[in-house]
């Protein structure tokens, strides 16, 4: 039996020792395993951080456009207003002309020029100085209309000038908005692109920490059947040695009873006994 007992506890050990060494590489696997899982972890932050400061350029870009759309409405709807009273002050000046004066600007200022010098230097009855007043407020009415003309005519110049402006300005918004909508479109790009370079490794966190769950799922099976095999192996060990100190124990007691059987033999001869011989018959008798 105790032969048997120490076959099968060497064939545990052995079979201990083979599981304790799958177990070291499984942990060793896992370690390994749990350092991937690390570096794409931080990757992956690394990305996501990227990925979120693009959006954040994208999004201001995109509400920098819509500032600029807004500025753009703005000037188109001055640049229609301006367009209409532009078309409505020439519409003005052609009804206007209609009541241009006989004599040209010219004449008339020569004329009110020659009466008002001939007021100052000529002396005459106040009747006819009078008569000479009214002939100037005559011609100043009518002077009045190249007057309203020409301010009508500075008022078109101006609206011109304004359209051109906003014309410029209309080109020039259009020119941002057109480079702005293009830089946050690359920057959405690349926002896109680096999300799916998280997706790609988060693809990979995953099969990794399947690969982990595996090993450790493997590993708790290993150290179970080695904690088992272990406890087999304590047990088969204690009834080893229970086994062989019974074996001693009756060994001994083989021994003593062929010393006792020799030691009354020689006591039936008249012979001496030894020491020994003797605590071994004193022993028997004791209770």
């Amino acid at each position: 039996m105790c032969e048997d007992l120490k076959r099968r506890l060497a064939s545990l050990e052995l079979e201990a020792s083979g599981l304790l060494a799958e177990l070291e590489n499984k942990n060793a696997d896992a370690r390994r395993l749990a350092e991937e899982k690390k570096a794409l972890v931080g990757k992956i932050r690394a990305l996501r951080a990227k990925a979120l400061e693009y959006k954040s350029m994208r999004d201001s870009l995109n509400e920098e456009v819509k500032n600029f759309k807004a500025i753009l409405a703005e000037l188109k709807r001055e640049y229609g207003e301006k367009l209409e009273s532009l078309k409505g002050l020439k519409l003005s000046i052609k009804d206007y002309l209609r009541f241009r004066p006989a004599k040209s600007e010219e004449i008339l200022a020569r004329e009110i020029a020659d009466l008002d010098w001939k007021i100052q230097t000529t002396p005459m009855p106040i009747a006819e100085e009078q008569k000479i007043i009214e002939k100037i407020r005559a011609l100043e009415r009518q002077m009045e209309f190249y007057r309203k003309i020409k301010s009508m005519k500075e008022e078109v110049r101006g609206l011109e000038n304004r359209l051109g402006e906003i014309k410029n300005e209309i080109a020039l918004y259009r020119r941002k908005i057109a480079e702005s909508a293009a830089e946050s479109q690359s920057f959405h790009d690349m926002m896109v692109k680096t999300l799916n370079e998280v997706n790609e490794l988060k693809s990979k966190l995953n099969d990794v920490n399947s690969r982990y769950m595996e090993n450790r799922g493997e590993a708790a099976k290993l150290h179970l059947k080695r904690k088992e095999l272990l406890s087999q192996i304590h047990t088969i060990r204690s009834l080893i040695r229970e086994e062989e100190e019974r074996r001693k124990r009756e060994s001994i007691t083989a021994i003593k009873e062929k010393v006792k059987r020799e030691a009354l033999e020689k006591i039936k001869r008249g012979e001496k006994v030894s020491f020994e011989e003797f605590k071994i018959l004193v022993e028997e008798e004791e209770p």
